[in-house]
Formats: structure tokens, sequence, C-alpha cells
């Protein structure tokens, strides 16, 4: 059933592979979101640079570093950013204008 309006909203799962991708793209040696970051290599510049590139994502403030210090299993970070994000919805007005070249 549709509402009039189309949530787009990542799932846990689809923001945890997120995170695992872009600590692989850090050069991080990561095989599941059970690892840990600091563990696995991970740097307080590393975190810095995920910090970004999740801001970069899913928006300003969506991953707090203490959130990476307090918890940093890989699965948790993903938790931390689905917790602070915020929904992202995108109302039909909205969707009509992508793709055609207007903004």
């Amino acid at each position: 059933m549709t509402t009039g309006q189309e949530s787009i909203v990542q799932s846990a799962g689809e923001i945890e592979r997120w995170v695992l991708d872009a600590c692989r793209d850090l050069g991080l040696p990561i095989e599941s979101g059970t690892d840990d970051f600091f563990a696995m290599g991970g740097t307080s510049l590393t975190a810095v640079r995920l910090v970004a590139r999740a801001e970069a994502e899913f928006g300003e403030d969506c991953l707090p570093p203490e959130d990476i210090y307090e918890s940093s299993a890989l699965r948790d970070i993903a938790a931390a950013i689905v917790r602070n994000r915020g929904p992202v919805v995108v109302g039909p007005s909205e969707r009509q204008g992508r793709g055609n070249g207007e903004q």
C-alpha cells in the first residue's frame, strides 16, 4: 500500500555494508560487521576520514567521533549512523523532477 509519499530509507543492513565498504576503501582488512574498527588497524586519522565520508553520504552529524570511540565494532558504527541521521523522505514532487534535467 502506498500513501502518496515514498520513503527512501536505507536499512541498517545496507548502512552496515556501506560502513564495511568504506573501511575497506580506507585500507582496513575488514571481514564482517563484528570486526572492531581499531583492532583492524583503524587510527584516529582513519576515524576522522570515516566520519567525513559518512557525513557526505548520510548528512552532517550522522557519526559523531565519540560514537566510534565508545563502541567501535563496525555493526555498532552502522547503528550509530542509523540512530543519528534521522529519516530520509522524498515526496512525489521531488521524484518527478529527477532524471529529466530539472533541479
